[in-house]
């Protein structure tokens, strides 16, 4: 009994502390399953911890015969671990309670073991934060696909394959064998580096000994990963050129079959040259196991951490119900313009059909679609399925007697933070190709996202924009949104009610200076009638 007494804190402490760890785990399993991600590593990422772990299992064992514990020293991790974990239950953030769940995860062997504990343990358990989505990082992204692009641009154009690049995709310019390359989100790169981030900061720890090559080898995944996205480009445009549209987009989207192996090989020559050049490390002996006394007031202090933990776990999901604003600053009805007719639309809700007309105001919805019979319905099937029960959509198009034509979508979030997200991530998964995002005010001060848009495998562009709004005003970054939406639920215990106003318009392209006349002039009409008090209305937050 006396062999487990010293462990007995240990095991307390994580088992107390499951509450704050097993919403950070629910968010890991909703990374896995979820494909926008393209995380399909993420399963890897604990194995890789728990193998570096086993790696140093004798280290961590002789730290653990003589428990030196330093609660101490954990309490910075538990302080900045109770904030995310507050923000993030609050908030609905799932990156802030994985957050909370890493720093605990570095908290709990140091208050339990003491320092020499976390010097062994805390690169296995850093690794974790690689679990934690990119999907933040898309606005990172632009530069990363423009670069590839050019890059392999002019690649094609010097061995003889004549293409031309428009923003981040890659024209071919040769009438025997037109193809075209959409260069999207996932494609830029960003996940393949962060997966050869996980590898190369994992492979390092086992294979090298220094530091400083460990570095080397972790900061090596940049270029690798820049390559290695150059060289399926590549290759799917000579596939498009030589055979094939058809076929190369079947080779792309097999890619990483023939990419993985070649960043394998890279890593690991990378890891042979920098291990010839390392100089022989001496062995560094097993640390003894004498014990040293320990004040009992370290043992007391840390099992009154480990009580904290769920206790706090518990106020922070058990304040006041969250008091959700109400949407009454917002019209919610379209009205006429000058010089404009106004048309809603109706959606076939069979799955099989999803036939869509537009219907004049005033007129009621068909009883049935006419082409199948089924249920119509304001809005269409893929919005019922994907948003949230309580959320609200309203569009209507408005057509000027020029023949301009404008679609406004608003969209009113109810509870559930998923009821508003960013187009630049759902647009793509629908067939359609956005170009790089500007910014441009209109109405005097609205922010709006602008974008030109088309359909895979058009040239035909479109215009595309979009803003978030609230009671306080109005903004395009959605980063600044979520923090904004987490501060106000936990800091002021209510629920900002955010809308999503898009605009779209086959008529002109948004990115051209006839386009943001044309846009400066319909939101200057239009952006009034969507607030009861126009008057009172700030709009940049």
């Amino acid at each position: 009994m006396k062999r487990f007494l010293p462990h007995l804190p240990f095991a307390l402490m994580f088992l107390l502390a499951l509450t704050w760890l097993l919403p950070g785990v629910e968010g890991l399993q909703s990374s896995m399953t979820d494909k926008s991600q393209h995380m399909e590593y993420v399963w890897l990422i604990p194995v890789l911890s728990l193998f570096l772990l086993w790696q140093q299992r004798a280290r961590i064992l002789a730290c653990a015969a003589t428990p030196q514990p330093a609660p101490l020293t954990a309490l910075p991790f538990l302080g900045v671990a109770s904030l995310f974990l507050f923000f993030g239950l609050r908030g609905d953030q799932s990156r802030f309670l994985q957050i909370a769940a890493i720093l605990l995860l570095m908290a709990i062997p140091t208050a339990c073991y003491g320092r020499k504990m976390l010097k062994w343990v805390w690169f296995p358990i850093l690794l974790l934060v690689f679990v934690i989505p990119v999907g933040f990082l898309d606005n990172f992204t632009v530069p990363l696909r423009r670069a590839s692009v050019s890059v392999t641009a002019v690649l094609l154009n010097g061995l003889g394959i004549s293409v031309r690049q428009l923003g981040t995709a890659i024209l071919s310019t040769s009438p025997n064998a037109p193809f075209q390359l959409d260069v999207a989100d996932p494609c830029s790169g960003i996940r393949s580096l962060v997966a050869l981030f996980v590898g190369t900061a994992a492979y390092g720890a086992i294979a090298l000994h220094t530091l400083s090559r460990r570095w080397v080898l972790f900061l090596a995944s940049i270029p690798i990963a820049f390559l290695g996205n150059i060289v399926r480009l590549l290759l799917t445009a000579f596939t498009c050129h030589f055979i094939s549209q058809q076929a190369g987009m079947g080779l792309h989207d097999n890619a990483l079959f023939i990419i993985a192996p070649l960043y394998t090989l890279a890593i690991f020559w990378l890891t042979d040259w920098l291990k010839r050049t390392e100089k022989p490390q001496p062995e560094e002996a097993t640390p003894p196991t004498l014990a040293e006394p320990v004040a009992k007031w370290r043992y007391g202090f840390t099992l009154l951490l480990a009580l904290a933990l769920p206790l706090f776990k518990h106020y922070a999901s058990q304040m006041p119900p969250l008091v959700f604003e109400s949407d009454a600053f917002l019209t919610k009805q379209f009205v006429a313009l000058p010089d404009a007719t106004m048309e809603f639309p109706w959606f076939c809700q069979n799955r099989a059909c999803l036939y869509s007309q537009n219907a004049q105001p005033d007129t009621p919805l068909p009883t049935a679609c006419p082409q199948c019979q089924g249920e119509v319905y304001p809005v269409s099937r893929a919005e019922l399925d994907i948003l949230p029960s309580d959320t609200q959509s309203y569009k209507v198009t408005y057509t000027f007697s020029n023949y301009d034509v404008f679609t406004v979508a608003l969209v009113i979030a109810g509870e559930n933070r998923m009821s508003i997200h960013r187009p630049e991530l759902c647009l793509p998964s629908q067939g359609f190709v956005l170009s790089e995002r500007q910014l441009y005010f209109v109405a005097d001060t609205l922010p709006m996202a602008t974008f030109s848009l088309r359909r895979e495998g058009q040239s035909r562009t479109s215009g595309f924009a979009y803003v978030f709004l609230n009671s306080k005003g109005a903004t395009i970054s959605n980063l600044q949104r979520v923090l904004s939406d987490s501060w106000e639920r936990s800091t002021y215990n209510r629920i900002p009610r955010w809308a999503m106003v898009t605009i779209t318009s086959p008529s002109y392209d948004f990115q051209t200076p006839e386009g943001q006349a044309a846009l400066q002039h319909f939101m200057h009409l239009f952006y009034p009638t969507l607030f009861t008090e126009p008057e009172t209305r700030t709009d940049c937050l």
